[in-house]
């Protein structure tokens, strides 16, 4: 897997354990759960898009268009699914925890995407 794909998706799981593991202390195992389920929807689906991006041959425009919208096409439906399976098996998440953790994945992969752009620049 590629170096910066391995980071942005290290900090969303570092994202999903910086949340998770104080509501453990402080809310108990079901908030802390909650949180685990939402963060891992958040780097779960940054994978499949990941992933199918990675097996893009080449690097021609229309070719790397084609595979950007295919991946976010996977990304959008394994994340429906995976919400969809949450809440259909679990009847004891806390639906704001694990919607405020899947949205701080959300933000810590964009911010890391800016990280990797401001460093490459310097």
């Amino acid at each position: 897997m590629d170096r910066t794909v391995r980071r942005i998706i290290g900090l969303q799981v570092a994202v999903t354990a910086l949340i998770a593991l104080p509501l453990l202390g402080y809310q108990g195992a079901s908030s802390a759960f909650s949180a685990l389920l939402g963060g891992s929807i958040g780097f779960l689906t940054s994978l499949v898009y990941a992933k199918t991006m990675l097996m893009v041959k080449g690097d021609e425009p229309r070719e790397l268009l084609k595979a950007h919208i295919r991946a976010e096409a996977y990304k959008l439906l394994s994340t429906l699914v995976l919400f969809v399976a949450v809440f259909a098996v679990f009847r004891d998440v806390s639906p704001l925890i694990l919607i405020l953790t899947f949205a701080a994945t959300l933000f810590a992969y964009w911010a890391g995407l800016l990280m990797i752009e401001t460093r490459s620049k310097s």
